[in-house]
């Protein structure tokens, strides 16, 4: 029984994704996106709630979990038109943030476990269902927006439903790279001391070795000193 469905795709994505350029070019599309995220919510609410920290909050629809279609209306009413562009502004590069950052998570992942029992592997398929979800979620605020003020109660009611199913799959890939940094830091120490087990190993093996070769070459030396004296003694 594996925890991974699909272990030979996992398998070649996470190969895939050891080429350095990429994995940094993703890094840099994700914090470009994300500010980009950042500047578009400051327009769809420009008094949004602050953190304990007194910093602003994306204080945006899917982050106050409405559970039916009307209360996602409810904060459509509450947007006018330049607000509701600029949400589909964000939506569109909240879905790049999205495809980006997944690339380096799984990266994360996929070495974490390399060294791993095969059946205890993961796999990649947790990120990829959050990343559709996310994906879903975006094109059907965008569809919302688009048809205000015609309501769609029942593609509300289904916004309101992946919305939800988007937060449970985010916090399983939070914890999916939790457990995959502790996996990764537990491996490469296991690692670490078994190669420094192996050249403990090698190095006494090495010793023994030169041990042997002078024992041998002292020997030779007294075989030699014995014979010589033995050839003047019998002179």
């Amino acid at each position: 029984m594996r925890l991974d469905p699909f272990p030979k795709f996992s398998e070649q994505v996470g190969e895939a994704l050891k080429n350095p350029r990429l994995i940094v070019f993703s890094i840099v599309m994700t914090k470009m996106c994300l500010d980009r995220v950042y500047k578009f919510a400051s327009v769809v609410n420009p008094t949004p709630a602050l953190d304990n920290g007194g910093n602003e909050t994306l204080d945006i629809l899917e982050y106050h979990h409405p559970l039916t279609g009307r209360a996602v209306y409810d904060f459509l009413d509450s947007y006018s038109l330049k607000q509701r562009l600029a949400y589909q502004s964000l939506s569109l590069f909240d879905s790049g943030f999205v495809l980006f950052r997944a690339l380096p998570l799984m990266l994360l992942v996929h070495w974490a476990f390399s060294q791993a029992p095969a059946k205890i592997r993961p796999g990649l398929w947790i990120i990829l269902v959050n990343v559709f979800i996310d994906l879903t979620e975006n094109a059907l605020i965008v569809t919302l927006m688009k048809t205000y003020p015609r309501q769609l109660p029942n593609l509300a009611q289904w916004t309101a439903y992946v919305i939800e199913a988007k937060w449970y799959s985010f916090w399983a890939v939070v914890a999916l790279a939790f457990v995959s940094g502790l996996v990764g830091i537990y491996y490469s120490f296991h690692s670490m001391l078994a190669g420094s087990v192996l050249m403990e190993k090698d190095r006494q093996e090495k010793l023994r070795a030169r041990q042997h070769v002078q024992q041998v070459l002292q020997r030779s030396a007294k075989n030699k000193a014995a014979s010589s004296s033995a050839g003047k003694k019998t002179e």
